[in-house]
């Protein structure tokens, strides 16, 4: 079930076909019981969901009423793009030479994305440095001065980027 896209269950006709969400009932036979108008059934059976959101992701169940009561479980899995908050915010951070340094890149979305930093450099191009939420500079010098960039990526379009610039006393 994804944006615009049908999932079946199956032509029972002689039977009562419901469409639930957890406990929650979508459809019942040709009935929409939910009041949600992105919801609607098509050629009477596939549940169909318009304008995708995020809390739309979850198990919906497919249920066919007979003696037997058969359920198929339909998994709808949403996909977001990532997004990035750094530490410090305002992409600054002002550090005495010999002290430690902490850079904090916090990153979300669907799939989970991975973090990547690096060090721009005008002269060698750019460095990778780590591969985790938090990069640690110790003991600080004058060679730890520049732009720190936190990538994030998780597939879903295009990986995002924030620079954050070290200087050191």
């Amino acid at each position: 079930m994804a944006n615009d896209d049908d999932d079946s269950c199956g032509a029972y006709s002689s039977y009562v076909l419901l469409w639930r969400r957890g406990t929650s009932v979508l459809t019942a036979a040709n009935l929409m019981v939910t009041r949600d108008p992105r919801f609607k059934l098509v050629e009477g059976y596939n549940l169909q969901i318009a304008n995708v959101k995020i809390q739309d992701a979850g198990d919906y169940i497919c249920q066919i009423g007979d003696n037997e009561s058969r359920d198929q479980v339909h998994t709808l899995e949403i996909l977001v793009p990532p997004t990035i908050r750094v530490v410090p915010q305002n992409r600054q951070i002002t550090a005495r030479k010999g002290s430690t340094v902490t850079l904090e890149c916090k990153a979300s979305g669907n799939p989970v994305p991975a973090i990547y930093w690096h060090k721009k450099d005008a002269f060698s191009g750019s460095s990778h440095l780590s591969e985790s939420p938090t990069l640690l500079l110790e003991r600080v010098d004058r060679h730890h001065a520049g732009v720190y960039q936190c990538t994030a990526d998780n597939g879903v379009r295009e990986a995002v980027h924030v620079d954050i610039e070290v200087t050191v006393l």
